[in-house]
């Protein structure tokens, strides 16, 4: 798996364009039902990762920056629970402590866990592709459950690619992805902006949209302090905070055929 880099190796030991924010307001202000409604902790269980499926995650900042603290979570519960996570970063922005960061405190083996942690770095947007395409012999040795694909729309955006090009690239990349998800079995996690910068940029989100079938959104009220913050994820319309509790790291990528909302202890 000459793609992959083990992240160990480098920490040594020692869906929608413009969608409005779903509640009524009044002269800008919102009413304090719905600032509650938005303000209670997501079901976890019900949004978490399926098997077989893309989700997307759009964010705020650059490259959708803001959701990888998200992802970050769930590559932390899937390599507490001793599998392996497979990691393409799109954007040259891992950071190894911010995973370390995830990890519940007093967890001695954290550093261990990361062995488990194969990351790719694409630096040209034909090194990703290459990444993205060696993926399904990967993933069959290593049988990770879950894929994540950080910014990978950031070298589509590259001037020195075409817009042409960069759809075509796109589309083989998305045809991999939805491969590996459903021939492996595996949760592939795509992390975007949230509003496009450009024609292209939009185009290239619609592209992303239109392969996943789950969309987890962050909104955002507000600037500074005073900003609230909250998730919507579709299909299910479920909305709310992340919650606190450090016990959504023991949650279980959910297997295919498992109905949502269903408590037999691996959701």
């Amino acid at each position: 798996m000459t793609s992959s880099i083990r992240l160990h190796s480098l920490f040594p030991q020692g869906w929608g364009e413009g969608k409005r924010a779903p509640f009524t307001t009044f002269r800008g202000m919102a009413t304090n039902a719905s600032i509650q409604q938005f303000e209670r902790p997501l079901d976890i269980s019900v949004i978490a990762p399926k098997r077989g499926h893309i989700y997307q995650l759009r964010g705020h900042g650059y490259a959708g920056r803001t959701m990888r603290k998200y992802a970050e979570t769930w590559a932390v519960s899937t390599l507490l629970r001793g599998e392996c996570v497979h990691w393409i970063d799109g954007a040259s922005r891992m950071n190894p402590t911010r995973i370390l960061r995830r990890f519940p405190r007093g967890e001695a083996a954290a550093r261990d866990h990361l062995h488990r942690l194969y990351v790719g770095r694409g630096f040209t947007v034909h090194q990703l592709a290459t990444l993205v395409e060696r993926l399904e012999r990967e993933v069959s040795i290593t049988a990770a459950p879950l894929v994540i694909v950080d910014a990978p729309l950031a070298m589509h955006l590259d001037r020195q690619v075409g817009d042409h090009e960069a759809r075509c690239l796109m589309r083989q990349l998305l045809q991999h992805l939805q491969s590996v998800a459903v021939l492996n079995n595996v949760a592939v996690l795509i992390i975007t902006e949230h509003t496009p910068m450009s024609k292209r940029h939009k185009h290239l989100l619609m592209m992303v949209e239109r392969k996943s079938s789950h969309q987890l959104i962050e909104y955002v009220r507000g600037q500074g302090r005073n900003a609230r913050r909250w998730l919507s994820h579709e299909p299910s319309g479920s909305s709310g905070q992340w919650p606190q509790n450090q016990n959504v790291l023991r949650r279980y990528i959910r297997p295919k055929h498992q109905v949502v909302g269903s408590n037999d202890g691996s959701s």
